[in-house]
């Protein structure tokens, strides 16, 4: 029990030390599957699974995960944008956006790489689990912090968040978007937080709202907690909109 408040109390304290001392207290967060490739990747695992004489199974997930990695490029892309316009913004340094993502493959590492490109500072949070994922490589050149304990890590995923795009994913990214949902929906984030989900047809055929409105489980206000984006410049201009007019951002 004790070992396990330590690890916990450390999941706390350190990343508040790193995040004071890289001076982050603006974040755009990116959640999404760790499992999406990028688009030549998969394009060639396609091309090798219709050379091989396989099972069908085989082919029509390789098909799957080509059209799936459309996402990384989104992910990529739009990282890349929001840098570039945080880069712009009137601000001191200690308030510029970073982009952080939970540090690992797929969207993740998109993400993170669009950041960089942009010349940003990458952040990310990974997770000690069994089946243990590498972080991204481009956390090499940014900021990385390795958590023990799933809610220590959401917490500070969003705890300097002042906007949210979430990517399709699995179960992992159905955790992080619910909880955030919650969340605001009962009033215990400090404000309303910008939320996209990227991909209206993956999210629409992956979790029925409006089923759940006429249910009456949820209600039809809850679903203005968050927008649809199909584009990266859907995306863009949600999230850039609202934070200039929520927090009276202006250009230089």
């Amino acid at each position: 029990m004790s070992e396990r408040l330590m690890r916990i109390q450390r999941d706390l304290l350190m990343p508040a030390f790193i995040f004071e001392q890289e001076k982050i207290q603006n974040t755009i967060t990116f959640f999404g599957a760790s499992r999406i490739k990028p688009e030549d990747v998969a394009r060639k695992e396609l091309a090798a699974a219709k050379k091989r004489s396989g099972s069908k199974e085989g082919l029509e997930a390789a098909k799957m995960a080509c059209e799936m990695s459309k996402y990384y490029t989104a992910a990529e892309e739009l990282a890349r944008r929001l840098q570039e316009w945080s880069n712009c913004l009137d601000l001191p340094e200690d308030e510029k956006f970073y982009i952080m993502t939970g540090g690992g493959p797929g969207i993740m590492e998109a993400a993170n790489k669009g950041a960089y490109k942009a010349g940003g500072t990458p952040v990310g949070a990974t997770i000690v689990i069994p089946d243990e994922q590498k972080r991204n490589k481009y956390l090499d050149r940014g900021v990385w912090i390795n958590f023990n304990y799933f809610l220590m890590r959401k917490f500070w995923l969003l705890f300097f968040a002042k906007a949210l795009v979430v990517f399709p994913g699995g179960t992992g990214t159905f955790d992080e978007f619910f909880e955030v949902f919650t969340l605001m929906k009962t009033r215990k984030t400090h404000s309303y937080i910008p939320t996209v989900l990227f991909g209206k047809k993956f999210w629409e055929n992956a979790v029925d709202f409006d089923w759940l409105v006429k249910t009456d489980v949820i209600t039809k206000s809850d679903l203005g907690f968050f927008e649809y984006a199909e584009t990266v410049e859907e995306a863009y201009n949600i999230i850039t909109s609202k934070l200039e007019k929520m927090m009276n951002l202006r250009k230089v």
